[in-house]
């Protein structure tokens, strides 16, 4: 039971940084430089924009399937890895 635990949390983590990724990839992407005294501006790259967006939605969608893996494995409680058989099988 602890490594479920581990993995969901790995798989937690790892969504949650896919969605702060996906959610300031605008803002990742903006080049800032002054302008004069307490004045800012930027250039946001769209390329650079939709880059990160994808890494992020991929960081989200690879944690997503690793909390559903796992879950899985746990909701059968390891069932398929437990059984095996108590005698050697004779092969003719």
């Amino acid at each position: 039971m602890g490594r479920i635990i581990v993995i969901l949390a790995i798989g937690l983590s790892l969504s949650l940084a896919g969605i702060a990724l996906v959610l300031s990839a605008h803002e990742l992407a903006t080049t800032w430089q002054s302008l004069g005294p307490n004045a800012w501006g930027g250039q946001t790259d769209p390329g650079k924009e939709a880059n990160y967006r994808a890494l992020g939605f991929g960081i989200l969608l690879f944690g997503l399937l690793l909390d559903a893996f796992t879950a899985h494995r746990w909701l059968n409680n390891d069932k398929d890895f437990r059984t095996q058989p108590s005698e050697p099988v004779a092969v003719d």
